[in-house]
């Protein structure tokens, strides 16, 4: 019985390329120069190790650095079906931090904790055929922005509305209303030729919207139309093929998930690409939805500890299997603006603001500001839903001044520092536990100079 279909084939391909390299040696051997058989040992060294990776891939999405020194890699992992990995083994992979290896001390899947920054674009065809759809959206934004805050993601949503031709363009908000706002008076209409310009359209969403830096960026595509190609004549018109728009997705970094018809293959090809996923239009578009946020947020922690004396501006990232082959390597900016921490030893008792002499996370935060002197910072006060809405604001308020009184009692500059109360408006977990309401009693700090 084959128990592993996928690892014979990759056994298959080592062997095959052993054979043919072999062969390849010996004749090589006869006529090249002397340093020919080490250029194939490295032709063959390269065709052994893609064949093993294509057995696990990771991708770097983000990185943790609250608690430094202690580092938080947040990964994403999928099987040779590209399918998510239901776990990760510690002990099987090691960091290399600027060359230098360091020992992982865990894996745990992300918690809401983590807040894994994500810019979502939504880009909706808005022809004759497409009302239905449009008005799935404005039906299940809400409850798809509530299932990405449970699961840990720090979410924006933009828009954009294209036909033959990209009619309106929104930059990504955090707030679902807005979103609404946008979507309310959206109405489907013309269509003329069956094509439209979704891939003028993706396009838009990969150079024209203002992502965070540190943000992951996906690109939501639902229309049940093919789409214009450079070359075609019809009433929209593009610069784009199938293959420099994958180009420049994958160049920017932009993952395109697409909601389609089973039969318009060529976005099923773009999708697959860009590390994203195509659904099928007519399923339910809630169900959709909450597979399209599990896929998102399953994602993984890598802890490891680091050696650097303070908080550095960049670090350099690989990781190795356990037989030390590299599956992936990335330079991580750390002071991009944007990014945010959240402190965790800051989750105050009910109606508090009060603060301790001494956090062992702000006082990073203020080695960091002190190391790094052109940085300025926002500093977010949250609360859970205890309480009207004028004690809720106030008392965030006093949160967030609170952490800024502890930072320029250190010595650093109040100019560097702005606060800003959010109340209850912005919760990170269900207020219906104890546990999560007190998720929700938080500090978090955001670059916003450097």
């Amino acid at each position: 019985m084959i128990h592993n279909p996928g690892k014979i084939i990759v056994y298959i391909l080592i062997l095959f390329f052993t054979s043919y390299n072999s062969i390849l040696l010996s004749q090589q051997q006869k006529t090249e120069k002397p340093d020919s058989a080490k250029t194939a040992h490295e032709v063959l060294k390269d065709a052994k190790v893609k064949s093993y990776l294509k057995e696990i891939e990771i991708n770097i999405r983000n990185v943790d650095i609250s608690r430094f020194p202690e580092i938080k890699i947040i990964v994403e992992a999928f099987n040779i079906f590209g399918q998510p990995l239901d776990s990760l083994s510690a002990n099987k992979l090691t960091v290399l931090e600027n060359g230098i290896e360091k020992k992982v001390i865990s894996v745990e899947k992300i918690s809401i904790k983590e807040r894994v920054p994500v810019d979502f674009v939504f880009v909706i065809d808005k022809t004759g055929s497409m009302q239905k759809y449009i008005d799935d959206v404005k039906r299940n934004i809400s409850g798809f922005a509530s299932s990405l805050i449970k699961r840990g993601i720090d979410y924006r949503i933009g828009l954009i509305l294209f036909s033959d031709y990209i009619e309106k363009i929104f930059q990504p908000t955090d707030n679902v209303p807005t979103f609404l706002e946008w979507m309310q008076n959206v109405k489907a209409w013309g269509g003329g030729d069956e094509k439209e310009n979704g891939i003028e359209a993706l396009a838009e969403a990969t150079l024209s919207i203002k992502y965070r830096p540190a943000a992951n960026k996906v690109a939501v595509i639902i229309t049940d139309a093919p789409y214009h190609q450079l070359g075609e004549k019809g009433d929209g018109t593009t610069s784009y093929t199938t293959e420099s728009i994958i180009n420049l997705l994958q160049e920017k970094e932009v993952r395109v998930f697409s909601v389609v018809p089973p039969k318009r293959i060529e976005y099923h090809e773009i999708s697959k690409k860009t590390r994203g996923f195509y659904y099928d239009m007519d399923y339910p578009l809630s169900t959709i939805l909450d597979n399209f946020s599990n896929q998102l947020t399953n994602l993984y922690a890598l802890k490891y500890r680091t050696d650097q004396p303070a908080i550095p501006d960049s670090i350099n990232i690989a990781l190795l299997n356990e037989r030390k082959l590299e599956l992936i390597r990335k330079t991580i900016p750390i002071i991009e603006l944007g990014r945010k921490l959240i402190i965790e030893n800051l989750l105050y008792k009910t109606n508090s603001f009060e603060l301790a002499d001494s956090i062992g996370e702000l006082e990073v935060l203020y080695e960091f500001m002190n190391n790094k002197t052109k940085v300025t910072i926002l500093v977010e006060g949250h609360t859970d839903n205890k309480g009207s809405d004028r004690l809720n604001d106030l008392l965030s308020t006093n949160r967030a001044e609170s952490v800024k009184k502890y930072l320029v009692k250190k010595g650093i500059n109040p100019n560097r520092i702005t606060t800003k109360g959010f109340g209850k408006r912005k919760p990170i977990a269900p207020n219906d536990t104890d546990f999560g309401r007190q998720l929700n009693r938080r500090t978090e700090i955001v670059i916003v100079g450097k």
